[in-house]
């Protein structure tokens, strides 16, 4: 028979106490539980819950991090952030992207990611830049069942840019097997994803609620239940904080900025966002509009007192130059923001022959979250002799106004929200469908086909030199969303900032 020295012994109960350790961390681990209620000043909408027909802006994204993933997203200290593919590789003439996805993920039905999911869901996709992107595509191949290859007719650069939140959705992933037996109206009913939250209820215009997934692959969440909440009115959303009613509120300004900053019950975080408002003159290549003539355009520029409109609306935020995010990106311009300077804008007027003004057509400011911001700048401009008529639009019926060119004959509050000065470009050209002029056209097809570095760079360049020369779009103000929490929120949520600027990711927010 054979004996266990003391050595043998001692090793196995190392072993023994090293299994107990860990069963007991396993049982330990505590389950979600805890409920989070935020209190945002947008509508979601029910194209919104499904990846495929869910909108290219930022905002739209906050029902896909809940409840979705995607094959790479913008995650902290990463916009490219490998998800659901644990790898990707791109090809060096750029015609072929490469995703290796991650073993074993789940869909909240029980179904397991396969590449087959990942090529349904590209070819599902039909929102923004779908017709684009799909036209270019020669092929996706299933390589197995944890690989996906696609293979575009001709380099595509900015494909990954074209992924990104701003741009489109196209890499958002849902579950074959169940979108082919539910179809596409019941998917909307009840959406199934791969994110840590569960899908519970949809209220179109007052609430979204999802229960934490424990199966989700990155990590199980720590809060049970997370309802959203949409109250556009500031006041109700400051007043819901206050009473305890939310935890989490969004887009602080004017004084309810200033009753929360004050209040020591409570906590104020200055939250970055990508946004750049601009306005969009969309009259300006109709040569029988005002609008036609640059210093029309230049003198609408200087009548906007832009630190004022940003010091009441955005607490934090500063005048505007440009339209990209130079401070993050590489290949976006820094320019000077254009001074208030109401003399020299009427100036300008009269010199264009309009010295008693003229009728700027309709206008169209951002979502409700922006109203005041909108109504401030039409008070400038007619300040200096240029009347405009508001159209007040609520975020969902906004972007399908913009989107479907009805915007046309006016003027809006343009929000590029891309990451890159390539993605924003995309959306204000590839979605614009209100014109351009010929030189700038002619640049930005020349980018899209050219892979050199060096040279898309200066490609993009003379575009954004181009754009400030003619006062194409007038940039307004950087943005910023301040939010407001109480101290049942732990630490700060907003952890993907300045790209996402709600709570994310929310598998990573924590209550006290």
């Amino acid at each position: 028979m054979k004996t266990i020295g003391k050595r043998g012994f001692l090793k196995g109960c190392l072993i023994a106490f090293s299994w107990l350790f860990f069963a007991s961390v396993i049982m330990a681990a505590p389950a979600p539980q805890g409920v989070l209620k935020q209190g945002i000043h947008w509508d979601n909408a029910a194209d919104w819950l499904d990846p495929a027909t869910c909108s290219y802006a930022v905002s739209a994204h906050l029902p896909l991090y809940l409840m979705h993933d995607a094959l790479l997203k913008p995650m902290p200290g990463n916009i490219y952030a490998p998800c659901l593919a644990e790898s990707y590789t791109v090809s060096p003439d750029q015609k072929v992207y490469e995703f290796r996805l991650r073993k074993g993920v789940k869909f909240h039905n029980g179904d397991t990611l396969t590449a087959e999911d990942v090529e349904f869901s590209f070819w599902r996709y039909k929102a923004a830049f779908a017709k684009q992107i799909q036209s270019r595509t020669e092929k996706v191949e299933v390589v197995n069942p944890l690989t996906v290859r696609i293979r575009f007719k001709d380099p595509y650069p900015d494909f990954l840019e074209h992924m990104l939140p701003g741009v489109s959705t196209i890499g958002w992933i849902v579950p074959k097997k169940y979108v082919e037996k539910v179809g596409d109206a019941g998917f909307k009913k009840q959406p199934v994803g791969a994110g840590p939250y569960k899908f519970v209820e949809f209220v179109p215009g007052v609430r979204l609620v999802a229960e934490a997934f424990e199966g989700y692959w990155r990590k199980t969440p720590s809060i049970k239940r997370v309802e959203i909440y949409t109250v556009t009115d500031l006041a109700t959303r400051t007043a819901m904080l206050k009473r305890g009613e939310v935890d989490v509120i969004t887009n602080l300004g004017g004084v309810s900025y200033e009753d929360v900053k004050k209040d020591p019950k409570l906590k104020l975080i200055p939250v970055p966002s990508p946004t750049r408002h601009f306005l969009q003159m969309t009259m300006q290549w109709d040569p029988k509009s005002p609008w036609s003539d640059p210093r029309v355009r230049k003198a609408a520029s200087l009548a906007i007192d832009r630190q004022t409109l940003a010091d009441i609306h955005m607490p934090g935020g500063g005048p505007a130059g440009e339209i990209g995010l130079p401070d993050m990106d590489p290949l976006a311009q820094r320019y000077p923001a254009d001074p208030y300077d109401p003399a020299q804008a009427k100036k300008l007027l009269a010199e264009a022959g309009y010295p008693n003004g003229f009728q700027g057509g309709k206008y169209y400011p951002f979502d409700s979250g922006y109203w005041a911001y909108g109504e401030q700048i039409a008070t400038y401009l007619r300040a200096v002799g240029i009347s405009v008529d508001i159209v007040l639009l609520d975020r969902v019926a906004w972007y399908a106004n913009r989107e479907a060119g009805k915007f046309a004959g006016g003027i809006f509050n343009d929000p590029p929200m891309a990451p890159t000065i390539g993605g924003r470009l995309a959306y204000m050209f590839g979605k614009n469908p209100y014109g351009n002029y010929p030189d700038i056209q002619s640049l930005w097809e020349q980018f899209q086909k050219e892979s050199a570095p060096a040279r898309r760079k200066e490609l993009l360049g003379r575009i954004q030199d181009l754009i400030r020369e003619k006062t194409m779009f007038i940039p307004l103000t950087t943005n910023t969303a301040p939010c407001g929490l109480n101290p049942r929120v732990k630490g700060d949520p907003f952890k993907a900032q300045p790209i996402i600027w709600f709570t994310a990711p929310f598998e990573d927010i924590e209550l006290q």
